[in-house]
C-alpha cells in the first residue's frame, strides 16, 4: 500500500525546486496545511487527485491503472510489457512508458520505490479515484485498458496535395500580409484590451478595415502575432513589440517562418506528437475522434484545445481545408526551416519597382520587397492591399514623412529609384509644395503662469486661429498668448502629436528653437511584474516550521507518522531498538498510541504487541 505516510515522507525530502514545480501542476487546498502530513493529505484528497487525473492522456491513465493493480512496484519495462498486452496500448514503446511514469511521478500521483527509484507504484488514493470513475460517468479502469484507438487515417493523395499546396500558399501569404497590416495599425493606434480579454467591437471593426478582412479574422491575426512575440499588451493596450520592427523588414518567407515556428512551439507535447503521426492525413473530424479517445476524461476540453490550434494552422497555410500542405507536413516532421523551404517555392516573387502615376497613385506589380514597402508606407497611404498593392501620395502623407525625418530631396530620390515610369510632374509638385508648407506650425516647450507647458506659433495668423477653434483639438485647451502664439497646459510632445494627427504642417522645437524629430513610443515594453508564488511560499513556510522546531522535529515527525497510521489502519514497519543494541523491524497494524506506548497487531506472529515509543527509531510504510 502506498499511502499518505509515503507521500509525506517524500515531500519532506529537501529538493524544494522539484516540489514547488510539482505543486504548480496540482490544484489542492492550502488552508490548514501546517506540515508535510497536511500537505500530503491535501494532495491525496479525492478532489485534488481527480483534477490531476482528468487532463491526462490514455497512456498515462493506463500506466496508473497497471501500477495500481500490481502487488509490488514495477519498472518501466514491466509496465510496458503489461500495457503491450492491452488493446488500448498495444505495442507501446518503453520510451513512451518512461515519459508517462516521469509525468505521473512529477504530478505526485506515482511513487518511486523506496529501495529502487527505478520502480514505481501509485498512491492508494489514485487507484481508488480511478475505480470511482464509472460513478462519475467516466471510463472504468478496464475501459481505459481495453478500448482500442480509432483506425489510422488515410493519407491525402498526391493529386489533392498539389491543390492543397496552392491554396495553403495563398493563405500563408495573406496571413503574413494581415499580420503586417495589424502591426502597422497597432503602431499607429493601439487597441484597448477588455478586462475580460479580447478586443472591444470598435477596435475590431477598425482593425478589420485596416487589414481588409472580416471581423472574425482579427482575433486570429492577433493570436498569431502574440504567439510570435510581435504584439503584446502594455498598460491595457495591444501594441507591437520591439521584435515587430525586425520582423516587418524581413522577406516574406522569413516572416511566415516566424509565425509557423511560433504555432509549432505553442503546441502541447501530446498534440504535437499526434499531429506528427498524422502529418500526411487530414486533420478533420477523424482527428477529433482520436483526441476524444486519447483524453477520455476531458473530451470537450481536449477537442477545443486542438480545434484552436488547427484553426490557426488553416489560416497560416499549414493546412488547407484541414489537409496538411507539404510545408505543414514538413513543419511537424522536420521543423520550421524545412517548412519554409517548401513554402517559399510557392510564394510569388517580390518586386522592388513600382509604377508612379500622374493621379498620385503608386502601383506595385507584385508583392513589394519589405525594405521598399516599409519606406513607401512612411511616405504614402495604402489604398488597397493584394499581390498588386496601390498607394496614394497626398500632402498629408508627405507632411507625415517630413515630420518623421524625411527630406523633400530624399523622397524624390527614393521614388525615382523605385519607379518604372520616372517621376511624374504632379507628384514632384506635391512634394515641393508639402515641403514648403511643412513647419508653418511650430511647437516648443514653454513655462509660464497657470501651468503653461508648451506654445504653438505660426506666422500665418489665419492658420493659428483655425487651430484654436478646431474642435478636434479642444482637449488641448489652447489659449491666446503673445503675438502669433497659442499656449497649452499640456507637454510639447502631446500637443505636437495632436496637431500632427489633425494633419497640420507641424514641427517640434527644443528650448533653443532647433527642430527635433519626435517618434511615438508605440511599442509594448516588457515589464517585470512580481507574481506571488503561493506554492513556493508554502514550501518555505513548512521548511521554516521544521527548522524552528529544532530537536523536536524528529519526535514530532514520529508522532505524526504513528497518528496517521493509526487513523488509516495501514500496516507499517516499526524499527525498534532492543536492549542489546540491535534494531528489529516489526510489521504492525497499529491500533492506538497513548501513555508513551504504541499498540498494534503483529501480522507475522499474529499477536498484539505494545512497544515503548522511546525505543522506536523509525517508521516506514509496509511494502
Amino acid at each position: 500500500m502506498t499511502t499518505t505516510l509515503a507521500l509525506a515522507a517524500r515531500l519532506r525530502e529537501p529538493d524544494d525546486a522539484a516540489l514547488v514545480g510539482a505543486l504548480h501542476r496540482r490544484t489542492y487546498r492550502r488552508t490548514g496545511v501546517s506540515d508535510f502530513f497536511d500537505l500530503a493529505d491535501a494532495l491525496l484528497d479525492a478532489d485534488s487527485v481527480q483534477r490531476a487525473l482528468v487532463p491526462l492522456d490514455r497512456p498515462r491513465l493506463a500506466a496508473a491503472v497497471v501500477l495500481g493493480r500490481a502487488d509490488e512496484p514495477l519498472s518501466a519495462e514491466e509496465v510496458a510489457e503489461r500495457l503491450s498486452a492491452e488493446p488500448a496500448t498495444a505495442g507501446i514503446a518503453v520510451d513512451t512508458v518512461v515519459a508517462a511514469l516521469d509525468d505521473l511521478t512529477g504530478l505526485l500521483l506515482a511513487h518511486p520505490g523506496d529501495g529502487d527509484p527505478r520502480r514505481f507504484t501509485v498512491y492508494d488514493a489514485v487507484t481508488a479515484q480511478l475505480a470511482a470513475w464509472p460513478d462519475l460517468g467516466l471510463p472504468s479502469p478496464d475501459e481505459l485498458l481495453h478500448t482500442p484507438p480509432p483506425p489510422a487515417l488515410a493519407p491525402v493523395p498526391d493529386t489533392e496535395r498539389r491543390f492543397t499546396d496552392r491554396l495553403a500558399a495563398e493563405r500563408a501569404f495573406e496571413a503574413v500580409t494581415a499580420v503586417s497590416e495589424l502591426l502597422a495599425e497597432l503602431a499607429r493606434e493601439g487597441a484597448r484590451r477588455l478586462q475580460k480579454g479580447g478586443l472591444a467591437l470598435p477596435a475590431i471593426k477598425r482593425l478589420a478595415e485596416a487589414l481588409s478582412v472580416d471581423a472574425e479574422i482579427v482575433p486570429v491575426a492577433l493570436s498569431a502575432a502574440e504567439r510570435a512575440d510581435l504584439a503584446a499588451v502594455d498598460d491595457g493596450m495591444w501594441l507591437p513589440t520591439d521584435r515587430a520592427a525586425t520582423w516587418t523588414h524581413a522577406p516574406t518567407p522569413d516572416r511566415w517562418r516566424a509565425l509557423a515556428a511560433a504555432w509549432l512551439e505553442a503546441l502541447p507535447d501530446d498534440v504535437r506528437a499526434l499531429l506528427a503521426l498524422r502529418s500526411r492525413a487530414a486533420w478533420g473530424e477523424s482527428l477529433r475522434e482520436h483526441v476524444a479517445w486519447l483524453h477520455p476524461a476531458a473530451v470537450e476540453e481536449a477537442q477545443e484545445r486542438v480545434d484552436a490550434h488547427t484553426r490557426l494552422a488553416d489560416w497560416l497555410g499549414i493546412t488547407a481545408h484541414q489537409a496538411p500542405s507539404t510545408a505543414g507536413a514538413a513543419l511537424v516532421e522536420q521543423g520550421p526551416e524545412a517548412a519554409t523551404a517548401a513554402m517559399a517555392e510557392l510564394f510569388p516573387a517580390e518586386v522592388d519597382r513600382v509604377y508612379l502615376q500622374h493621379d498620385l497613385t503608386i502601383v506595385s506589380p507584385g508583392p513589394l520587397a519589405p525594405e521598399v514597402e516599409t519606406r513607401l508606407r512612411g511616405i504614402a497611404d495604402l489604398e488597397s492591399r493584394a499581390l498588386a498593392s496601390t498607394f496614394r501620395l497626398s500632402a498629408a502623407s508627405v507632411d507625415r514623412a517630413l515630420t518623421a525625418g524625411e527630406t523633400a530631396e530624399g523622397i524624390r530620390e527614393f521614388l525615382s529609384s523605385i519607379s518604372l515610369t520616372g517621376l511624374p510632374q504632379p507628384l514632384d509638385y506635391l512634394v515641393t509644395d508639402a515641403a514648403e508648407r511643412h513647419g508653418r506650425v511650430r511647437v516648443r516647450e514653454a513655462e509660464g503662469a497657470d501651468g503653461v507647458r508648451s506654445a504653438v506659433r505660426s506666422a500665418d495668423a489665419t492658420l493659428l486661429r483655425t487651430i484654436q477653434v478646431d474642435q478636434a483639438l479642444g482637449s488641448l485647451r489652447l489659449a491666446q498668448g503673445g503675438d502669433g502664439e497659442l499656449l497649452s497646459r499640456f507637454a510639447r510632445d502631446v500637443v505636437f502629436w495632436a496637431l500632427s494627427d489633425a494633419r497640420y504642417p507641424v514641427v517640434a522645437e527644443d528650448a533653443e528653437g532647433r527642430e527635433v524629430i519626435l517618434r511615438r513610443q508605440r511599442v509594448a515594453r516588457a515589464r517585470s511584474a512580481s507574481v506571488e508564488d503561493r506554492d513556493a511560499e508554502l514550501v518555505q513556510r513548512l521548511r521554516a516550521a521544521e527548522a524552528e522546531a529544532g530537536d523536536d522535529t524528529g519526535e514530532r515527525w514520529l508522532a505524526r507518522q504513528l497518528d496517521l497510521a493509526v487513523r488509516a489502519r495501514s500496516p507499517i514497519v516499526i524499527e525498534v531498538a532492543m536492549p542489546d543494541g540491535r534494531v528489529v523491524d516489526y510489521l504492525l497494524e497499529p491500533t492506538g498510541v497513548g501513555g508513551g506506548r504504541l499498540r498494534g497487531r503483529d501480522r507475522a506472529a499474529d499477536i498484539e504487541r505494545t512497544l515503548p515509543l522511546s525505543s522506536v527509531r523509525g517508521v516506514r510504510p509496509a511494502p
